[in-house]
C-alpha cells in the first residue's frame, strides 16, 4: 500500500461499516479511481453491502462514454444493479431544480436509504463530477438521505489558481464560487458547498490518512487510472486547468488523438513559431513546448491537418496551468488576430462556453495582458483559500 490510505481503503473499519451495514445503499461511482489493492469502487461496495442501484456521472458507471455524451439508465453488466444517469444534458440549467438534469429524480432514491460517493476529482472547477456531487447533496439534503464520501486526493495538491467564479456564469462546467483551481478534496468541496449554499446533507466524509495538501499524484504511491476518457495521464490531468479554456475556441485540445489536452492546434497555427514565442515566455514556469502536427479523429475541426504545439511539464511543482492556458490563448490572439476566434454560442441562451469555463467575461473581453489578468485572479483566490480554511480537512 502507498503513503496514503484512501477513503475506500477504510472500508472495514468499525466506523464506516456502522454507517452502511443494514442499509440500502446508492453508489455514485465510475472507473475514475481505484482502492490500493487495484479494485473500482462501485465493486467492493456491491460485494460487502446491499447497493441498490448505480447513480452515474459524466462517462457512465464504466467510464466509457465520450466527453458530453448522454448517459442513459440501464442496467450495468457487471452486478446486474440499475444505473440511474447524473448527466443527460452537457450544460445544466443555472440551478432550476426542475428543469435540471443532474438532479436523481425521487423515483431513483427511493429505495436508498444512505448515498455514497467516490470519485476522483482532478482539482478543477471545469469537472462536472463535483458539479454531479453538489446536486447530489441537495437531493439527499431535500429527502433526509445520509450521504457517505470516501475521499481521494487532489492531484495538484492544495495550491489555488484562478478567478472565482461569477454566479451569473454558473454552469455544468463551472458551477460554484470556487477558483479554476480550487486546492481542496471532494470532501472538502462537500463540506463547503454544505456551508456556503446551504445544501442541508447529513454529510459523512471518510478521511484518508497520511495526505496532506503539498502532495502530487505521484507522492502518495497510489495507483493511477484515468479519471475520465480525455484524461489518459498524469500530464494531462497537470494542464487540464490551463488546455481546458482551448475549449471555447476555433482551437482543438487533441480530443480525437492519444494526448489530449497536452497538445492543440489549428489549421492556421505556425507550429514552429508558436512553439518558439511560447519557449521564450520567461512568465512560465515547469513547462516545455515542442512543434506538433496531428489529426484529431473525433471533435471539432475532425478530419483536418493541424498544427500547435505539445506541452511538456518539465516541473509540475513549478507549473501555474492556469497562467499557461490564459497565456497560450492571448498569444494566439496577438499572433493571429484575423483567424484566432471564440466559439460563438451554440445555446439558446446565447452563452459562450469561453465564458462559462473562465467564470465570467474578463478573459473574453478585457484585453488584460496574460500576466496583469493572471495576477487579478491569484489574489482572488488566495483570499479565497484564507476565507475557507474551516472546511479544510487535511494539512494545507
Amino acid at each position: 500500500m502507498g503513503k496514503v490510505r484512501l477513503g475506500i481503503d477504510r472500508i472495514d473499519d468499525a466506523d464506516v461499516k456502522k454507517l452502511l451495514e443494514g442499509k440500502r445503499i446508492g453508489v455514485v461511482s465510475a472507473a475514475s479511481g481505484i482502492s490500493s489493492d487495484y479494485r473500482f469502487p462501485l465493486d467492493i461496495l456491491n460485494e460487502k453491502f446491499n447497493v441498490t442501484g448505480v447513480f452515474a456521472p459524466e462517462h457512465g458507471p464504466r467510464g466509457v462514454l465520450g466527453p458530453g455524451e448522454r448517459v442513459r439508465g440501464g442496467v450495468d453488466r457487471l452486478t446486474g444493479l440499475t444505473v440511474h444517469s447524473l448527466y443527460e444534458d452537457v450544460i445544466a440549467p443555472r440551478d432550476d431544480d426542475k428543469n435540471n438534469r443532474f438532479m436523481p429524480g425521487d423515483d431513483a432514491l427511493s429505495d436508498v436509504d444512505v448515498m455514497v460517493f467516490d470519485m476522483q476529482d482532478v482539482g478543477s472547477r471545469y469537472y462536472t463530477y463535483v458539479t454531479s456531487l453538489f446536486y447530489l447533496m441537495k437531493a439527499c439534503g431535500k429527502k433526509e438521505i445520509p450521504l457517505v464520501l470516501f475521499d481521494r486526493p487532489n492531484p495538484l495538491g492544495s495550491r489555488v489558481e484562478g478567478n472565482i467564479l461569477d454566479p451569473a456564469f454558473s454552469s455544468a462546467i463551472g458551477l460554484t464560487s470556487v477558483p479554476i483551481r480550487h486546492g481542496m478534496t471532494a470532501g472538502e468541496l462537500a463540506g463547503f458547498y454544505n456551508g456556503e449554499y446551504g445544501l442541508g446533507c447529513d454529510l459523512h466524509v471518510v478521511e484518508m490518512q497520511g495526505w496532506d495538501g503539498s502532495m502530487y499524484w505521484e507522492d502518495t504511491e497510489l495507483p493511477f487510472v484515468r479519471p475520465s476518457p480525455n484524461l489518459p495521464t498524469l500530464e494531462s490531468v497537470y494542464v487540464y486547468n490551463g488546455t481546458c479554456l482551448f475549449e471555447g475556441t476555433n482551437v482543438s485540445v487533441g480530443r480525437g488523438t492519444a494526448v489530449p489536452f497536452t497538445v492543440i492546434g489549428a489549421e492556421y497555427i505556425n507550429p514552429l513559431e508558436y512553439a518558439a514565442v511560447l519557449n521564450a515566455d520567461s512568465s512560465l514556469h515547469g513547462i516545455r513546448f515542442s512543434p506538433a502536427f496531428f489529426e484529431a479523429y473525433y471533435d471539432k475541426l475532425t478530419g483536418r491537418s493541424l498544427y500547435g504545439v505539445t506541452l511538456h511539464v518539465t516541473d509540475k511543482r513549478a507549473l501555474e496551468p492556469v497562467r499557461l492556458g490564459v497565456t497560450m490563448l492571448r498569444t494566439l490572439e496577438a499572433m493571429y488576430p484575423d483567424k484566432f476566434e471564440y466559439s460563438a454560442p451554440k445555446n439558446p441562451a446565447g452563452r459562450w462556453h469561453i465564458d462559462l469555463a473562465a467564470g465570467g467575461t474578463e478573459l473574453r473581453l478585457s484585453g488584460l495582458p496574460a500576466d496583469e489578468l493572471c495576477t487579478k485572479w491569484n489574489r482572488a483566490a488566495e483570499r479565497f483559500a484564507e476565507e475557507n480554511k474551516k472546511y479544510y480537512l487535511y494539512e494545507h
